[in-house]
C-alpha cells in the first residue's frame, strides 16, 4: 500500500477514510507527479491525499508518495463517500465524470484518523464448503488494496499475528476459493502488503463440511 510518512513522530495516515461505506469498487491507476492537487512537504517529498480527483476514474483511495516521479495507487470507482472528507471540492462536471461515486455529506465530526502500527483486526467466518473436507471462508473489515493479497494458516491454536510480520511462508489465498481443514481446528486469515508483511488479520474456528 502507498502508505507515507507525515511528520516527525512517523505517523501514518489510514486510507479510504473518506467512504460511507466498506463496499466500494476499486482499480489501480497510475498518479501523477505533477497531479493539480500534490502536496509538498517541509522535507521536499511530495505526495497526492487520499480523495484527490483522478479524472474521469474516481477518487484515490490512498497518499501515494509521488516524490520520485509517477507512482501507481488505488483509484475508488464506485462508492459511496462523504463529501465534507475530500481534500477539495469537486464542481458538478467533475462529478459526472465519475458517476460510480455518490457524494454525501453530514460526515460524521471526526479527526482524521492516523495509523498507530497496530494490525487491522479482520472478521472471520467458516462455514461447510462445497466439497467433503473443505471450509467456506468469508473475510470483512479491511479491503486488501494495491499490492496486497491473502495468507491463511491453520493450525490447533490460532497463530498471533503483529503488524509488519513475514508471512511469506504461509499459504496464499485468492479470498473466494474454499479451503481444505478440518472441523475444529484455528485458521488465521491475513493480508499481506507487497514486501510479505502483515497488515490485518483475523481467525475462526473451521468448520468443514462432513
Amino acid at each position: 500500500m502507498s502508505f507515507i510518512q507525515h511528520d516527525a513522530l512517523n505517523t501514518l495516515y489510514q486510507p479510504g477514510w473518506f467512504l460511507a461505506s466498506g463496499d466500494c469498487r476499486r482499480e489501480t491507476c497510475q498518479v501523477a507527479a505533477n497531479h493539480s492537487q500534490v502536496v509538498t512537504k517541509a522535507d521536499g517529498s511530495k505526495f497526492v491525499p487520499a480523495g484527490a480527483l483522478i479524472t474521469g476514474k474516481g477518487l484515490l483511495y490512498e497518499d501515494v508518495d509521488v516524490s520520485t516521479g509517477d507512482m501507481p495507487g488505488s483509484v475508488v470507482t464506485e462508492g459511496i463517500v462523504y463529501e465534507d472528507r475530500l481534500p477539495a471540492s469537486y464542481d458538478s462536471t467533475a462529478k459526472n465524470a465519475i458517476p460510480g461515486i455518490k457524494f454525501i455529506t453530514a460526515a460524521p465530526a471526526i479527526v482524521r484518523p492516523l495509523f498507530d502500527g497496530s494490525i487491522v483486526d479482520l472478521t472471520v467466518e467458516s462455514e461447510a464448503g462445497t466439497a467433503a473436507g473443505d471450509t467456506a471462508i468469508t473475510v470483512t473489515g479491511y479491503t486488501p488494496g494495491t499490492g496486497e493479497s491473502y495468507k491463511y494458516k491453520v493450525g490447533d491454536t490460532a497463530a498471533a499475528v503483529a503488524y509488519g510480520d513475514d508471512l511469506s511462508g504461509w499459504t496464499t489465498w485468492n479470498g473466494s476459493s474454499d479451503i481444505t481443514a478440518a472441523t475444529g481446528k484455528k485458521i488465521v486469515v491475513a493480508v499481506i502488503n507487497a514486501d510479505s508483511q502483515a497488515v490485518a488479520a483475523g481467525s475462526a474456528t473451521v468448520t468443514a463440511k462432513a
